[in-house]
């Protein structure tokens, strides 16, 4: 017994569910883009800071050495 109500919407699969199913694939790929380019950028700003105390430390020595 297929109808056109809504029993028939739910079991047919019809573009609601899918678009729905859709728009939760891409909320997670938006998710998972933005955790790792927040991982890049934190990261890249540990290495920045770890260079420039290494620079700043390798600085003091040679002018206090001098």
């Amino acid at each position: 017994m297929m109808s056109a109500g809504r029993g028939f919407d739910q079991y047919s699969g019809s573009s609601h569910y899918r678009l729905h199913g859709q728009q939760v694939l891409v909320y997670q790929v938006v998710v998972v883009v933005v955790v790792v380019v927040v991982v890049v950028v934190v990261v890249v700003v540990v290495v920045v800071v770890v260079v420039l105390v290494v620079v700043v430390v390798v600085v003091v020595v040679v002018v206090v050495v001098d």
